[in-house]
């Protein structure tokens, strides 16, 4: 009994012993491992990684966007009825503190930084590369073999971005594009689609600071028209309350008028006939001509104020050649070396794998053996 209990002990030495004994088994699967793996890094097609940094641009290059027409905006303060009763001096606009158009630094980088990660932005560009009649581009991101939203799928996997977020106190986007075979494509893919995706970003820009702008236009300019329909409505109902009251100054034969200033009481006010008739028929006759004066608009109460800002409006020029919205802080660089295959990590991981299948090997050889001889010395008897 004791004698089958130590049998089937393990002895340590005794593994060892068979280690040294069947010495080739590991030798050989060690070799071998390496071997593969070697044949592996040589035949394996190199997939080279580039990589560029976007950070905020500097506020003074988005100064444009800072011109005084553009920080403040007109509002109605009053209906214009109301300010023509009131009188001229009252104005039926005023200014706010709210920008026609703003854009600064960070929220530049933020819409950029939404273009750039956009898949919708790298599925464009992928078009845009099929277009393209580079022979030596075309079969790198797009295979025979594969569907076109496979192909699609892949090139998409190809981009990873580094984002530190809103709470980092860095700001930056950190764009990676990995291509086989081609460490130079590598390189000028990724700068294109930096360029593609930043002419996008400020086409985007620019269409939304014209249409707010035109919009802001549009509604200054409604405003003047409806400012001068008022008093023309005025002008008219002015006029003819003139002619009705001179026909009553000349139906009673009050040519001059009936009173002077010292005569008016101050909360009181005399019917408009009063003035006699020379003087009104003159100041209706004065209105009538104000149709023909160039100058008629000064007599509009908030007029010169939103034509003002019309003016200011159209005025302002741009310069998008000058203008950046972020700052390429580092380019696609050149890669010195390709990411994958990882040579020495490999052959690493072929030695390991190698020497565990050899050690293993050696193992069940020594205990084949072992029970063999162990055959040899005690035969079966039947």
């Amino acid at each position: 009994m004791n004698h089958q209990s130590h049998e089937d002990e393990i002895d340590l030495f005794d593994l060892v012993d068979d280690i040294r004994d069947k010495w080739y088994w590991l030798g050989g699967s060690l070799l071998a491992g390496i071997a593969l793996a070697m044949a592996y890094v040589m035949t394996a097609t190199p997939e080279y990684q580039t990589e560029a940094t976007i950070t905020e641009a500097a506020p003074s290059e988005l100064l444009p966007f800072s011109q005084a027409a553009l920080r403040n905006r007109l509002t109605l303060s009053a209906s214009v009825k109301d300010v023509q009763n009131n009188g001229v001096g009252d104005e039926p606009v005023s200014l706010t503190d709210e920008a026609v158009f703003e854009l600064d630094a960070e929220a530049a980088f933020s819409s950029a930084r939404s273009v750039l990660r956009s898949a919708s932005t790298r599925k464009a560009f992928y078009n845009f590369l099929l277009s393209q009649p580079d022979e030596e581009l075309l079969p790198l991101i797009s295979s025979q073999a594969l569907t076109e939203e496979q192909n699609l799928a892949n090139f998409l996997t190809r981009f990873s971005f580094s984002d530190p977020g809103k709470g980092d106190s860095d700001t930056y986007l950190t764009i990676k594009f990995k291509l086989g075979s081609n460490a130079e494509l590598a390189r000028d893919v990724l700068n294109d689609y930096i360029a593609y995706a930043l002419i996008l970003h400020e086409k985007r820009v620019r269409d939304e600071f014209e249409r707010k702008v035109h919009a802001e236009l549009e509604l200054y300019q409604t405003w003047v028209d409806n400012f001068r329909r008022v008093y023309e409505s005025e002008k008219a109902r002015q006029i003819a309350r003139l002619e009705e009251a001179a026909q009553i100054a000349a139906s009673i034969g009050q040519k001059k008028p009936f009173y002077n200033t010292n005569d008016v009481v101050v909360s009181s006010e005399p019917p408009l006939y009063m003035m006699g008739e020379q003087a009104l028929r003159q100041e209706a006759e004065l209105l009538r001509k104000r149709s023909d004066s160039p100058s008629e608009d000064i007599f509009v109460s908030g007029l010169s104020v939103v034509k003002n800002s019309i003016a200011t409006l159209e005025g302002i020029v741009v310069d998008w050649n000058e203008v950046e919205l972020v700052d390429v802080d580092q380019p696609a660089l050149l890669p010195l070396k390709p990411a994958k295959p990882k040579k020495l990590l490999v052959v690493a991981l072929g030695a390991v794998g190698g020497a565990m299948f050899g050690l293993l090997a050696a193992l069940i050889a020594a205990a084949s053996a072992r029970h063999l001889r162990r055959n040899e010395r005690n035969p079966l008897h039947f």
